[in-house]
């Protein structure tokens, strides 16, 4: 399989160079006016840019030359230009550096210097050579753009305007090759414009066809300085228009016929024979054998605005589906929360458990008694009533004693003894009960809430999918012009809005441009909109790179952070978190976990963890601290933690911060400082802890400072450490923790008398 495929190269490499000879030897033979040849040089120069192998191109190069016209001025200046060339490329190989566009045209205007001798000297005239020269260095930079579009970056890509501009430039130049070979009358110019009329007026849309057939035609009149052979093409395309959509015999058969008119009856060319006719004949047999699904095939690359919009409608069907199976997915998730809720059995009433207890009594210690029918019958209500008193102590007391029994059951009961070990021993059982009831309740509560959350995400995920999205071809080829114009690759992009604030914008650039960070202002300059680079991955393209832009947030953020642990303990219990969640918000959570030590570590990284996680997966803020709270309490009655967290947008600069058991937050606006307070009890105490919620603006320079017990309680007072911060004269938010930190333990004589952890926020207008 190997030797196969190596077999194939090889023969694709051969195939490669031989098409290059002859690419060079029609643009020695292109001529402008019959006396400037601007193009010979420019494509050698190019396709040594485009990484061709230059000891091979030399030769070829120097061979199409001199089978020119056989005159040893073009072939000295031919081998000057390759050895000197060849030269350089050795220098830049040896120093492994790539070889610039600008450099390119500054070696090929050095290289030229034995040409220009020469031509001056054997009498050209001056400007003629002069011509040639500017002329010929703008031509290599048109073929240095083609040969960047057709071999760097592979022919199914799109091309942007400046490579169809030089592409079009290109094939003039060769039209304007061939129009010099003519064999008896025989013009090959003829043959390939005749097939290029049939076979882009079948293919391409009616003004891109136009515009194709007024470009190669503009060879033949370079070349010839006469419209003479221009006109007849015209008419071609005129009367091949006519039956498009129709079988292509049809617009093949009437250029046949158009140019039997031009021949013989037009009187358009300098002879009229059978030769003469004879290309167009056999462009149409050409034309006639090419399959109709290759014509289809390519009807459909080029006609990018079909694709397009296939591709729009496929992918809208495609969210719409998405969108309905999602919104079913959250009613069955409601559903079930619905079902765990409705499961939830509460506790029973005190009397019930009374009136339970004394019932057991009597089955359990009573049901064997011989005195048990004088007892409960002839003083049964007198019994009743003891028994329900001594139950209330028991509840009231946890337990009971010999001497909370009347005498009145003592004169007659002889188990008066097993009756406080029986009442002690079922109040312990129904205690364990009640407790596990409760367990199982708190428990049906939790799952109920993830269940009522994953509804919710589900939901949201619905919401955002049922948009429908809205491609923009325009800008698309914009930004591809653009992105080329600054020496960046793309060979795709794709920008679709999804509402009117968001625009999406996908690209597939070069590896080694994929870094530029002028990728950023050229596509937000195009899109006028601020846009950024969200994330990049590699492409399915060997060396390409997939980058995804969307509309940049209104503020971005920076962050300062000290820690430092308590003197006497080698773990902290402080544990804090900064992550970036979705549509542009920050989250930033800092934990402090009961005492110092690994018990308090483990805590405060479990609280933290799971906020974070919550939120990573889109759950809303009362769901996920309810949520957290009873994981924490259900699983140890003395672990609770001190949760405080800012949830800052940046896209409108809001800020939500949320407490329990925390401490003040502050947030610093130049000389001024507002305090965020905190009246809830911490993490894992009780199941239903309410936090304090409090949402506020924030504006561009603003600093939020939040922290640990740690930190406030080395100042003598609240208002003590608000006067600190807010005096606290520097713009870097690292500097304001750092310094805040100094403070703190410069109080406490440089000790740490518990965990301390500060993080400082600065908000920014992009």
């Amino acid at each position: 399989m190997e030797k196969v495929y190596s077999q194939e190269n090889k023969l694709f490499t051969v195939c490669k160079y031989i098409l290059f000879f002859m690419v060079f030897y029609l643009l020695q033979k292109a001529q402008i006016n019959g006396i400037i040849n601007p193009f010979s040089f420019g494509i050698y120069f190019a396709l040594i840019w485009c990484n061709q192998n230059i000891l091979i191109l030399s030769p070829l190069y120097i061979a199409s030359s001199y089978l020119n016209n056989f005159i040893l001025y073009d072939l000295y200046s031919a081998i000057a230009t390759c050895l000197i060339m060849i030269i350089i490329y050795g220098v830049h190989l040896k120093l492994k550096k790539p070889i610039k566009p600008m450099y390119m045209l500054l070696y090929a205007l050095i290289s030229q210097a034995v040409y220009v001798f020469l031509k001056i000297y054997s009498g050209t005239i001056w400007w003629i050579v002069f011509v040639e020269l500017v002329f010929g260095l703008l031509y290599m930079f048109a073929c240095m753009k083609v040969f960047e579009s057709l071999i760097v970056r592979g022919i199914t890509r799109k091309f942007t305007l400046i490579q169809t501009i030089c592409l079009g430039a290109f094939f003039a130049s060769l039209t304007c090759g061939l129009r010099a070979i003519t064999v008896f009358d025989f013009d090959f110019a003829k043959l390939f414009l005749a097939f290029v009329v049939i076979f882009s007026t079948l293919i391409l849309p009616i003004l891109e066809s136009a515009l194709l057939t007024m470009v190669f035609s503009a060879g033949t009149l370079l070349y010839d300085n006469n419209a003479y052979l221009v006109a007849p093409i015209i008419i071609w395309w005129l009367v091949c228009s006519c039956f498009r959509g129709r079988h292509k015999i049809f617009a093949i058969l009437s250029l046949i016929v158009t140019e039997l008119m031009c021949v013989f009856y037009f009187d358009f060319y300098y002879t009229t024979s059978f030769i003469t006719f004879l290309p167009c004949i056999i462009s149409g047999v050409v034309a006639l054998c090419i399959p109709k699904s290759y014509y289809q095939t390519l009807a459909e690359t080029y006609n990018s605005s079909f694709v397009n919009r296939s591709l729009e409608t496929i992918i809208n069907r495609n969210r719409n589906n998405i969108h309905k199976r999602l919104l079913k997915l959250s009613q069955v998730f409601g559903e079930m929360d619905k079902v765990f809720r409705s499961m939830i059995k509460g506790k029973e009433s005190e009397n019930e458990l009374k009136s339970l207890l004394v019932t057991e009594i009597k089955s359990k210690l009573c049901a064997s008694c011989p005195e048990k029918n004088r007892c409960h019958k002839t003083y049964g209500d007198e019994t009743n009533s003891i028994l329900i008193n001594l139950a209330n102590i028991a509840f009231e007391k946890g337990r009971i004693t010999l001497l909370d029994i009347p005498s009145v059951l003592t004169g007659r009961c002889f188990k008066v003894n097993q009756l406080v070990y029986t009442i002690n021993d079922l109040i312990e059982q129904y205690k364990s009960y009640a407790s596990l009831l409760g367990s199982i309740d708190a428990s049906k509560v939790l799952i109920g809430e993830q269940l009522y959350g994953v509804s919710g995400v589900l939901k949201d995920l619905a919401k955002d999918v049922g948009k429908n999205v809205v491609f923009d071809n325009g800008l698309e080829k914009e930004i591809i012009d653009e992105l080329v114009y600054n020496d960046i690759i793309c060979s795709d992009a794709i920008v679709y809005h999804e509402n009117q604030n968001v625009v999406s914008c996908v690209l597939e650039v070069r590896k080694e441009d994929s870094l530029k960070s002028k990728i950023n202002s050229i596509v937000s300059k195009v899109c006028r909109t601020k846009m950024l680079v969200e994330t990049d991955e590699s492409s399915p393209h060997a060396g390409w790179q997939i980058l995804n832009l969307k509309t940049a947030p209104k503020y971005d953020i920076i962050f300062g952070t000290s820690a430092h642990t308590k003197s006497s303990s080698t773990k902290s219990g402080d544990t804090y978190s900064i992550i970036r969640i979705e549509d542009g918000k920050i989250l930033m959570a800092l934990c402090d976990g009961m005492g110092s030590g690994e018990k308090a570590e483990r805590t405060s990284q479990t609280a933290i963890s799971l906020v974070e996680n919550f939120y990573k997966a889109g759950f809303e803020s009362d769901i996920i601290l309810s949520s957290v709270n009873k994981f924490l309490s259900l699983g140890s009655t003395d672990v609770f933690s001190c949760l405080d967290m800012a949830i800052i947008d940046l896209k409108n600069g809001s800020a939500d911060f949320i407490k329990l058991g925390a401490t003040n937050g502050y947030i610093k606006h130049g000389d001024t400082i507002s305090v965020i307070e905190c009246n809830a009890l911490p993490l894992g105490i009780i199941s239903n802890a309410t936090p304090t919620i409090k949402t506020t603006m924030l504006h561009s320079g603003d600093m939020v400072v939040i922290c640990t017990d740690g930190v406030t309680d080395s100042f003598a007072s609240d208002e003590e450490m608000t006067d600190y911060v807010n005096n606290i004269n520097s713009l870097n938010p690292q500097e304001v923790a750092d310094l805040l930190m100094d403070k703190a333990l410069e109080n406490n004589h440089q000790t740490a008398l518990d965990d301390m952890t500060i993080i400082v926020a600065k908000i920014f207008a992009r």
